[in-house]
């Protein structure tokens, strides 16, 4: 049961990440042509952003297969320090690429870390280069 409080901690922490750097776009219309002030503007960021997670964890099955098995070689099953390093790795680099101003996407900064952790825990032949 910790592991899943951990792992649900860190997914929290990447979608954290991942809407400080994604919100902006959003809400950026909504302030820049008078329709709301910034803090309003904010709060529809979160709601849509939460509302759309919500959706995509239910509509994202095949997604959500091919990061959990299609990445690593057949027979590789991932162990709880190599997700949990993964979530990190990914959230870390979303953060300073956000607060650095440097363009980042949360899907590549995920399967980048797969393949980094994924190479350090497994070795070369444990990830799925193909599908990667």
């Amino acid at each position: 049961m910790t592991e899943v409080l951990v792992i649900a901690g860190a997914g929290l922490l990447i979608a954290f990440v991942n809407g400080a750097n994604d919100v902006s776009k959003g809400i950026a219309t909504l302030v820049g042509s008078g329709v709301t002030d910034y803090r309003r503007a904010l709060h529809w960021g979160t709601l849509c952003t939460a509302l759309g997670a919500l959706a995509a964890a239910n509509l994202t099955s095949t997604m959500i297969t091919t990061f959990g098995n299609g990445l690593l070689a057949p027979g590789v099953t991932a162990t709880f320090t190599a997700t949990l390093a993964t979530l990190f790795g990914a959230a870390a680099w979303v953060l300073f690429a956000t607060r650095t101003g440097l363009p980042v996407s949360t899907t590549h900064a995920i399967v980048g870390a797969i393949a980094g952790v994924g190479g350090v825990a497994y070795g070369l032949h444990g990830i799925n280069w193909t599908a990667i």
